[in-house]
């Protein structure tokens, strides 16, 4: 891919079972080295927002299947829309909480939004973090939803670092399944003079092919390491080793979630630093 380009449903959690990224790989939804990536981003406890336009682009299993590369100490708090009293504030760790919305939306009570919505982006100024869904063509899209409709300050949104984008897409035939893809996954910065920009991570450039245009090396050691003050010179070699571990599961036919989310907790424990 090269330089970076700068651009200025499948059900929740108690829906059914949850998914897993290989089970993501095998039916074409993104490749092994894609997967490693995210999996680095989400080792970094990145905030994310998973987008789509389509209802049923598989959102919710993209999100869930990125909150499993979540290090093992990292609680998750799902928030509960109108209903959510924040109470777990008072016995959580900021760097060991993460946030998840089901959606940000003001069409049902369940979905985050309005002062709920805005004291989560609030919260992430403490050192919280937080991945949700929403409803969103483009990662220019949703970030102006954001804005503009729920108010939030370019301030506020520059603490959410991660957007991904999905396709859908549907083959002929009654019984056929949506073909779901990742196409875009995008870094937040911000730029002088408080605005915000989209680097570009990984780009789709056939909708047919599960392999991305991944930045090269020295452009994804440079944007991770600015925006998560990781060791750039190890940005490389953490993602191929990610790489290398889920092709073992993968071709091991480890590929349920919980296999795989007991691999990447193994993976954690013996890896010194990652």
């Amino acid at each position: 891919m090269g330089a970076l380009r700068r651009w200025g449903g499948w059900g929740f959690a108690d829906r059914g079972p949850r998914l897993s990224v290989l089970e993501l790989v095998k039916s074409g939804t993104l490749d092994l080295r894609l997967a490693a990536l995210l999996w680095l981003l989400m080792a970094n406890r990145a905030s994310v927002i998973v987008a789509a336009g389509p209802s049923l682009a598989g959102k919710t299993t993209t999100l869930n299947v990125m909150l499993d590369f979540l290090r093992p100490e990292v609680r998750e708090v799902r928030l509960r829309g109108d209903d959510e009293d924040f109470g777990f504030l008072k016995d959580s760790k900021p760097e060991q909480t993460y946030m998840v919305a089901e959606e940000f939306s003001d069409h049902l009570s369940e979905y985050v939004w309005g002062d709920v919505a805005r004291r989560v982006f609030q919260l992430l100024q403490q050192g919280y973090a937080v991945g949700g869904t929403m409803h969103a063509r483009t990662a220019q899209e949703s970030l102006a939803i954001l804005h503009h409709h729920l108010g939030l300050p370019l301030a506020l949104l520059a603490r959410l670092e991660v957007v991904v984008t999905l396709s859908v897409g549907y083959s002929r035939g009654y019984d056929a399944e949506p073909v779901r893809r990742i196409e875009t996954v995008s870094l937040i910065t911000s730029e002088d003079g408080g605005s915000l920009s989209l680097e570009v991570l990984a780009s789709r450039s056939s909708p047919e092919n599960p392999a991305l245009d991944i930045a090269d090396d020295a452009a994804l050691r440079k944007a991770l390491g600015m925006r998560f003050r990781v060791e750039q010179s190890s940005v490389t070699s953490d993602i191929e080793a990610r790489e290398r571990f889920l092709k073992r599961l993968f071709n091991e036919g480890r590929h349920s979630r919980d296999e795989v989310r007991k691999g990447v907790i193994e993976f954690y424990r013996s890896s010194t630093g990652a």
